[in-house]
C-alpha cells in the first residue's frame, strides 16, 4: 500500500492505528503517524506491549525506547551535562561488547556526541537556540541521525531514523518531526514513538517551551514479527 495517514491521541493510540494498516496490507510505504499527546507515557505499557515481555520474542520496549532518550537515567540525574555525560559512560562501557563497534551506536549518542564530532551536541544547540532565538513564525531547528561517512549502505544495521526537527509554533509549541527509512511495527515503532515524545518533552522543560505533536513519516512500515504476535502486543 502506498501513502497512509493515522492519528492517534498517546504514541499507543496511533501505533495501534499504524498497526492495522500494516496487517491489513502487509507493508505500507509512505506511512504518516501523527501523535496529538506523544509526552503522555504510562509505565505500565512497558509490560503490556513489549513482544518480549508479553512471551512472542522480539525486542524490550524498554531498551527501544532508551536507545532514543534514557528516560530511566534522566529521572535520577537531573542536570542535563550530567545526563549526558552519565549516559556516554555507560554506552562506552557497553561497547565493549558489540561487534562492528566501529557503526554500531543509538540514537541518542548521535544527539550529544555525532560520529567523528565528539564535540558536536545537537540536543545541546537545539535547546540553547530555543533559549535565545527569538521566535519568528515558521522557525525550524534540524538534527541529524545518519552521516555517509559512517553510515554506508548495508542491508540491515544503518540508522533507520535518519533526520529529525523542531518546529516552534506561536505560544511556544514545539511539534517534532522525524523521517525513517524503515520502520518495524512490531519490534519498534511504539518504542520510537514512546522516546521521541519523552526526547521532546525533555527539550521543551529545558527550553521553557510545550510539547505539541509528534509527526512521523515511515518511508516503509511493516512488520517484523507474525501476524499473530503483532496483534497480540497491540491489543
Amino acid at each position: 500500500m502506498t501513502a497512509c495517514n493515522v492519528t492517534g491521541t498517546t504514541a499507543v493510540d496511533a501505533w495501534r492505528a499504524g498497526v492495522r494498516a500494516v496487517i491489513a496490507h502487509g507493508e505500507v510505504f509512505n506511512l504518516f503517524t501523527t501523535v496529538e499527546q506523544p509526552a503522555a507515557f504510562d509505565p505500565a505499557w512497558l509490560q503490556a506491549h513489549s513482544p518480549r515481555r508479553r512471551g512472542v520474542g522480539g525486542d524490550d520496549l524498554r531498551e527501544v525506547i532508551k536507545t532514543i532518550f534514557p528516560y530511566d537515567l534522566a529521572q535520577r540525574v537531573a542536570e542535563r551535562a550530567s545526563l549526558y555525560r552519565d549516559y556516554l559512560k555507560r554506552h562506552d562501557r557497553a561497547m565493549r561488547f558489540v561487534r562492528n563497534r566501529g557503526t554500531w551506536g543509538t540514537y541518542f549518542e548521535r544527539l550529544v556526541r555525532f560520529p567523528d564530532h565528539p564535540d558536536t551536541n545537537q540536543l545541546e544547540t537545539v535547546i540553547g537556540k530555543l533559549g535565545t532565538w527569538q521566535k519568528r513564525s515558521g522557525t525550524s531547528l534540524v538534527f541529524h541521525l545518519s552521516t555517509p561517512a559512517r553510515d554506508t549502505p548495508r542491508t540491515r544495521g544503518g540508522p533507520c531514523w535518519q533526520f529529525g526537527e523542531i518546529v516552534w509554533h506561536p505560544g511556544g509549541r514545539l511539534d517534532l518531526v522525524v523521517v525513517y527509512r524503515n520502520h518495524d511495527f512490531f519490534n519498534k515503532a511504539l518504542g520510537n514513538f514512546i522516546g521521541l515524545g519523552q526526547l521532546l518533552n525533555f527539550i521543551c522543560v529545558a527550553s521553557g517551551k510545550t510539547p505539541g505533536r509528534l509527526l512521523c513519516h515511515s518511508v516503509h512500515a511493516y512488520n517484523g514479527g507474525t501476524v499473530e504476535a503483532l496483534r497480540a502486543v497491540a491489543t
